[in-house]
């Protein structure tokens, strides 16, 4: 009974004096979430190791073990009286009071929200998938590498740049067309929303738009960008005490119908229109949005700085509304930015984020950007003031391919998952980590590259 005293005694002291450090450090750290752009610029900044701080510890001599002891037996001590002052207030009914029916409010949980880029399904992919599955095409393959990273998020996003038309041929560029089972695919590798406000969501005309919404719904995903009746024009999110609203817009969908006539706008699909933008971001935020994520489709492709019309109506969407900006379409990496509105808020804007998965390569298109990409990483919180973004951090991802006994196998792997120290490091050859590096280094250098 003695020896189970002494072990409680010992817990109460070890506790508070955890809280006492603890409680210094969050009040630190919540003071320097305050600027995105801080945020964005200490994301690549490490930290010291345990063992410079083993190395950099005094030796102990016996006064200062006798010294510690005596401080020791004094904390014990206090923790003891304290002990029996906490127990004195507590109802001598109850000693631990239940605590239904009171009107408290838990601390707020922080969110973290992983955004991909362009999910493509060329031929060479069908065909694998095909292969791979006896005939079921099994797309499952294409995420073995990266599906544990997409998972361990609260939401992930991606865009789906492609249609689902079982009244269609599956077809790779220049009109997609893929088996719902790719969503299927997408959905078990973790992704939770997609988006579909793309030049290529009218790939199998306006049947496929629907059809594809329908088989994104079987897949259990949720979809943003493209919709049957307005009220599906914006997606929220509900987690935890955060309330996310996300858009998604286009700059087009091919305009060619066919080689003779272009296509007139669908009105069942989001476009990049300044008014429809301003009144949606608006309609979000009178439902309670606490974040608006925006997943335009824009830009020119191919190129890793943006378009000056792209660099201006990002900060207008800031201006209107907008907290975070994921832009797709070029293909490959474009920087990273952040904007300041004019009522002090400030957004965060990512002008490309390169494929998340391709069948392009160095060896298809001979330009080693396209098989390199990166997932932003958002960490978010409600403050009494208001919610903020309390971390950033950069993943640089690559598409890499081998030949195996199903053909073309696609997949997309993790940077640090393959170099010095990753996962599976032994996973991979030394021309592939060679690759990998060369994504890692060449994605961070484009997303840090100043925006002016």
């Amino acid at each position: 009974m003695k020896r189970r005293f002494y072990k409680i005694i010992l817990t109460l002291s070890l506790i508070l004096a955890f809280t006492s450090c603890s409680n210094g450090s969050n009040q630190t750290e919540e003071v320097s979430v305050s600027s995105v752009e801080d945020l964005l610029e200490n994301i690549d900044k490490s930290k010291p190791s345990n063992e410079e701080n083993i190395d950099q510890a005094p030796e102990l001599t016996d006064d200062r073990k006798d010294d510690a002891k005596d401080k020791w037996e004094n904390s014990l001590a206090k923790a003891k009286k304290k002990e029996e002052e906490e127990r004195k207030k507590l109802p001598k009914f109850e000693e631990n009071p239940s605590r239904d029916g009171e009107d408290e409010t838990e601390e707020s949980k922080e969110v973290r929200v992983k955004f991909f880029g362009d999910t493509m399904a060329h031929l060479g992919q069908i065909q694998y998938a095909y292969n791979y599955g006896g005939g079921s095409y099994d797309f499952t393959n294409q995420f073995s590498y990266i599906s544990d990273f997409v998972a361990d998020a609260d939401l992930a996003i991606t865009n789906y740049e492609t249609t689902t038309n079982p009244n269609r041929a599956y077809t790779g560029y220049p009109k997609f067309n893929t088996p719902p089972t790719y969503l299927d695919a997408i959905k078990e590798a973790g992704f939770d929303v997609v988006t579909t406000a793309n030049n290529h969501a009218l790939d199998t005309d306006e049947q496929g738009l629907f059809t594809t919404i329908d088989a994104i719904e079987e897949s259990g995903l949720d979809f943003v960008g493209s919709f049957r009746d307005e009220t599906e024009r914006i997606l929220y999110k509900d987690l935890g005490d955060l309330r996310l609203a996300i858009l998604s817009y286009t700059y087009g969908a091919n305009g060619v119908y066919d080689l003779l006539s272009l296509r007139e706008e669908v009105p069942n699909l989001n476009y990049l229109k300044e008014d429809t933008i301003k009144a949606d971001i608006k309609m979000a935020k009178s439902k309670g949005a606490d974040f608006v994520i925006i997943y335009p489709h824009w830009g020119i492709e191919y190129q890793s700085y943006p378009s000056n019309e792209v660099i201006e109506l990002s900060k207008n969407m800031i201006e209107w509304g907008a907290d975070i900006i994921i832009g797709n379409h070029p293909h490959v990496v474009q920087p990273i930015d952040t904007y300041k509105a004019s009522d002090g808020r400030e957004g965060l804007i990512a002008y490309a984020l390169g494929n998340f998965v391709s069948i392009q390569s160095l060896e298809m298109n001979g330009d080693i950007r396209v098989e390199q990409n990166i997932s932003i990483e958002v960490s978010l919180k409600n403050f009494e003031d208001g919610a903020k973004i309390t971390g950033i951090d950069i993943h640089p991802l690559w598409v890499g391919s081998n030949y195996d006994d199903y053909g073309q196998s696609i997949k997309t792997y993790l940077c640090e998952d393959f170099l010095e120290g990753g996962k599976y490091y032994d996973q991979v050859d030394e021309y592939q980590r060679e690759r990998i590096r060369k994504a890692y280094e060449m994605s961070l250098e484009t997303v840090r590259e100043e925006v002016l």
